[in-house]
């Protein structure tokens, strides 16, 4: 029984040693996990594409002075003219985010576009009494805007506001024909040319839109854009002949013309971000 007694001593005292000596050891640290990069989201350098569509209504008013034979005659017209077509183009642009949630930034655009349409009201007086009708017809070849850029981010939603400069490439068509009781008929004629003028009017922009981040480094993006140009002056001449019971007369018209042009752009756009933080 002693012997049993000295053995189970024996085996606690070294198992105590054990688990002394095992408490004195010292555990592994783990390292902690390195931490994430620190960046603002929105803040970088971006350049992407965009397509809609372009409403424009121009309002088109002037005089024209002419000659039928050795008769002066004047002329005075008032066109309100309505535009549509597609557009396509690119933009680039800069985002810096602050505070945080708010964004500041400037973009820049150009689209090319096929927004047309025609209008041909008829002259108010004339004293040759030859009756003409002025028809206008006018196409946005392209156009393009500097703004700048004010928005908050929700999570992965930018709302922004909007507004700059703004400038068109416009091409406007005069022609003359004749409607009304003092018309020349079927065996009488009015003859004209027609007379083309190219202008690059200035105005400004403003509008505002949505931008998802929809991928870390894509942004996708609906924006409503008004357009505004306020008065855009041109002259042109036209020569014909109206031909009253066989005999031809010659008929010189100069008309002196000025639009004021409001243009709203429906847009739909992907951006592709380059994150400086990243």
């Amino acid at each position: 029984m002693k012997n049993v007694l000295l053995v189970a001593s024996a085996g606690l005292l070294a198992l105590g040693t054990l688990v002394a000596s095992a408490a004195d050891m010292a555990l592994p640290v783990k390292s902690a996990p390195p931490a994430a990069p620190v960046y603002d989201p929105w803040t970088g350098f971006y350049i992407g594409g965009n397509g809609g569509s372009g409403l424009a209504n121009t309002d088109v008013g002037g005089t024209g002075t002419g000659t039928h034979g050795a008769v002066a005659f004047t002329d005075s017209f008032s066109i309100d003219r309505s535009q549509h077509g597609p557009l396509a183009g690119g933009q680039l642009g800069i985002n810096y985010e602050f505070s945080p949630h708010w964004v500041l930034g400037a973009e820049a655009d150009i689209d090319w576009s096929n927004i047309k349409g025609s209008a041909a009201p008829c002259g108010a007086k004339n004293a040759a009494k030859v009756v003409d009708c002025l028809g206008v017809a006018g196409k946005i070849d392209d156009f393009g805007t500097v703004r700048g850029r004010f928005g908050y981010v929700f999570d992965n939603l930018l709302v922004y506001g909007t507004g700059g400069l703004a400038w068109a490439n416009d091409t406007e068509t005069v022609t003359v024909s004749c409607s009304g009781a003092k018309c020349p008929k079927s065996s009488n004629t009015l003859a004209f040319n027609s007379a083309s003028s190219s202008a690059t009017p200035f105005g400004w922009s403003a509008g505002a839109g949505f931008e998802w981040r929809v991928m870390p480094n894509w942004l996708l993006r609906v924006e409503y854009l008004h357009l505004q140009f306020n008065r855009t002056s041109s002259t042109y001449a036209l020569n014909g002949t109206a031909t009253t019971g066989g005999v031809t007369t010659p008929v010189a018209l100069t008309a002196n013309l000025s639009a004021i042009s409001n243009v709203e752009v429906l847009r739909v756009g992907l951006s592709y971000l380059f994150n400086w933080g990243l």
